[in-house]
């Protein structure tokens, strides 16, 4: 019996497609996320746990303790609204030093301007339109997504 593959980067021959992967499209991927993926992504800001979780072999798992000192109850859940009100210096003094810092602001708020096309409300809409202005183009596109999706939300 296979288990139901969780999204889009898993294909029924079990095996991976990492451009089709919500880990690599949040994470590895600096461009746009292609809109037939976005959905998919959810509320997840980065990455996707679905394959630990599908995986049979990580029934013999336990939680390990290299990363909880690291751990940053700040961003358990973050507040969408406020990382997308980030600019460049409050980005920079918030994830100093930490691997976020890779995605740059703009990976950042293209994966918040998506959670909150998927998730959010009309209350989302101020900062979202705030966001379709930034000068950063993949910001505003992903932005307008969302603007978009909640608009289509709210009239269904």
């Amino acid at each position: 019996m296979h288990r139901r593959l969780p999204h889009p980067g898993h294909h029924r021959s079990l095996q991976l497609d990492a451009r089709r992967c919500l880990s690599y499209l949040t994470i590895e991927n600096k461009g746009a996320i292609p809109e037939e993926f976005r959905r998919a992504i959810g509320h997840r800001v980065f990455g996707c746990d679905d394959c630990l979780a599908a995986c049979p072999w990580n029934r013999f798992a336990r939680e390990g303790a290299l990363m909880r000192p690291h751990f940053r109850p700040d961003l358990a859940q973050p507040d969408l609204l406020q990382l997308l009100a980030l600019d460049d210096d409050a980005f920079k003094a918030r994830f100093a030093g930490t691997p976020i810092q890779r995605a740059k602001r703009q990976g950042l708020l293209r994966n918040a301007s998506v959670a909150l096309g998927n998730t959010g409300t009309r209350a989302a809409l101020p900062g979202l339109q705030k966001a379709a202005s930034d000068p950063q183009p993949l910001i505003a596109e992903h932005a307008r997504w969302a603007i978009g999706e909640i608009e289509r939300r709210s009239v269904s």
